[in-house]
């Protein structure tokens, strides 16, 4: 109960970051910001105090491994949310989806295994997603829109939590790695802002990533050996590391707005 609790409070609030992050200062900085691992954060921890440093570093394990999902939906998605509304585009990401957690739902790797998958998918999903010339700029802000994004992540994030809970943490690792905050602020950007703007937010999420990586990656191999007290704060302490690292990095090719 705590979990549900905790990432209910959680997915909402990160959803509002990225979205004022969007507003201010463009969509590739708000899709970057929606990958910071609070949620990772807050499922990996409870379930170290719950069912012990085992569990939670296979878990951490199974949520590096299940980001493939994530990198096929965000490619998917984009690219037939070239063509297509956003309701196709959806259908079309989570059905890819399905395929990919089914695939890899019944087969475990150790943790340096699922971090090479992790970032080698990732690395795949930025090449292949459709080419940018320009970047967006910061969407307008509408009055309906960060409550309704906060409402529909409480939702998914709820029923997807249920179900983790009764799977195990292979499983549910891989749960706790799909696109749910994808999902919301891709549907939002496309049918609000465009397709131009789709594309930059998604750029901004697989660049992101390499936080929520670096932190998965740190739990998984220190949460045994060094303990909760050792492992969650130097994880915390590289997720950070690795997203000021992607900011700079992004920052430097947009004109940021005053």
């Amino acid at each position: 109960m705590l979990k549900l609790v905790l990432t209910l409070l959680v997915a909402p609030a990160l959803v509002g970051a990225a979205t004022l992050a969007a507003r201010r200062w463009g969509q590739r900085l708000g899709g970057l910001v929606s990958a910071f691992p609070a949620i990772a954060f807050a499922v990996l921890l409870i379930d170290a105090h719950e069912r012990g440093a085992e569990f939670a570093a296979r878990a951490a394990s199974s949520t590096l491994l299940g980001l493939v999902t994530l990198s096929v939906f965000l490619v998917v998605f984009g690219r037939v949310a070239a063509r297509n509304g956003w309701g196709p585009s959806l259908l079309a990401g989570w059905a890819a989806v399905g395929v990919v957690a089914a695939g890899i739902g019944g087969v475990s790797f150790g943790p340096a295994a699922c971090l090479t998958i992790a970032t080698a998918s990732l690395t795949a999903a930025f090449f292949a997603l459709p080419k940018t010339t320009a970047h967006a700029p910061p969407p307008p802000a509408l009055r309906s829109e960060l409550p309704l994004r906060m409402a529909a992540t409480a939702g998914l994030v709820a029923a997807l939590s249920a179900a983790a809970a009764e799977l195990g943490p292979h499983v549910g690792g891989i749960l706790t790695a799909l696109p749910v905050l994808a999902s919301i602020l891709a549907v939002f950007t496309l049918a609000q802002h465009g397709a131009p703007a789709l594309q930059d937010l998604l750029r901004g999420m697989v660049t992101g990533m390499a936080a929520f990586v670096v932190f998965c990656a740190l739990v998984a191999a220190l949460v045994q050996p060094a303990g909760i007290a050792t492992a969650f704060p130097a994880a915390v302490l590289g997720a950070l590391a690795a997203q000021a690292a992607a900011v700079r990095m992004t920052a430097r090719g947009i004109p940021l707005a005053t």
